[in-house]
C-alpha cells in the first residue's frame, strides 16, 4: 500500500514511518521541515497523488503560547485539505490523530462526568487545541457520512518514548507531587511504538465508517498507589464506574481502550510497570 503521511518527520511522525515501512508499506513523507505546507490545498494534493490511503499527523500542538488563529488554521484547514485531497484522489481511507483533549477533561479543562473515560463521555472542549481537534473529529464523521470514505480519528493521551521513562521516574524521586500537580491526567500514557502501530492497523482494520478510538496503555503511570487510590484522592467527587475488575487489576488504566481494541484489532504492548 502506498501511504500518504503529513507530520511524517515530526516525533511520533518517525515511529510511524518506520512501522509502515516494517509492515511493507511504501510512505510518501509530507512534512513542514521539508518545506511542505499542509495549509496548501494545491501541494496536499499533489501530495497524495497515487497513494491508496492518509495517515494524518501535521498539526499545531497544545502550546498555550501559540497564536490560537495559528492553530484553528492550522488544524482545520490542514484536515480539510487531506479529506478533500481523498475524495478528489478517490483515496478511501483516512487514519487522522486527534487527541484526549478534544473530549474537554485533559490538561485542566474540567473534571469528568465519570471515571473511568470512554468514548461516549461528553465533549466540551474550550481551548484552542482542543476545540481544533474536536472540531476536527466532527469534520471527519461528517465527510464520512457524506463521501462513505472511511475516517478514522485516534485519540492518544501523553504519548511516552522509550527515554521517557526513567525520566519521569527520577522527576517524581525529586519532587513526589510533581506525580499530581499541577495536573493529574488519570495516569494516562501510551507508549509512542504502541501508537504507530494502531496507526498502522487503521490502514487495514475492518471498515467502522467513522470511528473515534481513545488510545492508552493498559496500565496508569503511577510511582506507587493504584488506580482506583489515585482517583478517591484526587478527583473524590467523581462517580466511580469501575466495577469490581479494579479489585482484580488495581492499576488497571482510567482510560477505556477497549473500543481501540475491538476496532483495529489493537493490543498495547508497552506497560508502564514495565519500562519504568
Amino acid at each position: 500500500m502506498r501511504v500518504f503521511v503529513t507530520g511524517s518527520q515530526g516525533r511520533i511522525g518517525r515511529y510511524v514511518q518506520a512501522q509502515l515501512e516494517e509492515a511493507g508499506h511504501t510512505v510518501v513523507g509530507f512534512d513542514q521541515v521539508s518545506g511542505d505546507e499542509i495549509r496548501d490545498p494545491a501541494a496536499v494534493r499533489a501530495g497524495a497523488q497515487g497513494c491508496d490511503a492518509i495517515i494524518h499527523m501535521a498539526a499545531m500542538l497544545a502550546d498555550p503560547k501559540d497564536d490560537p488563529n495559528a492553530v484553528m488554521h492550522v488544524n482545520l484547514q490542514g484536515t480539510w485539505h487531506v479529506l478533500t485531497a481523498a475524495e478528489t484522489l478517490n483515496i478511501r481511507r483516512v487514519v487522522t490523530f486527534s487527541s484526549v483533549n478534544a473530549m474537554g477533561i485533559f490538561i485542566g479543562e474540567s473534571l469528568p462526568d465519570y471515571l473511568p473515560i470512554d468514548e461516549d463521555h461528553p465533549c466540551r472542549p474550550g481551548r484552542p487545541y482542543a476545540l481544533s481537534k474536536y472540531l476536527g473529529e466532527e469534520m471527519c464523521r461528517l465527510f464520512t457520512r457524506r463521501t462513505g470514505i472511511t475516517t478514522i480519528c485516534l485519540r492518544p493521551p501523553w504519548v511516552c518514548f522509550p527515554d521517557s521513562y526513567q525520566r519521569i521516574r527520577q522527576r517524581w524521586a525529586e519532587n513526589p507531587e510533581s506525580e499530581w500537580t499541577p495536573l493529574w491526567e488519570y495516569g494516562a500514557f501510551c507508549d509512542v511504538r504502541d501508537v504507530a502501530r494502531a496507526a498502522v492497523l487503521g490502514l487495514t482494520c475492518p471498515d467502522p465508517g467513522h470511528a473515534r478510538l481513545l488510545l492508552c496503555a493498559d496500565d496508569i503511570i503511577t510511582s506507587g498507589p493504584a488506580s482506583r487510590e489515585l482517583a478517591a484522592k484526587i478527583h473524590p467527587t467523581v462517580p466511580w464506574r469501575g466495577g469490581e475488575v479494579y479489585e482484580q487489576q488495581p492499576f488497571r488504566a482510567l482510560v477505556d481502550n477497549s473500543r481501540a481494541k475491538q476496532v483495529l484489532g489493537w493490543q498495547p504492548r508497552y506497560s508502564w510497570r514495565e519500562q519504568a
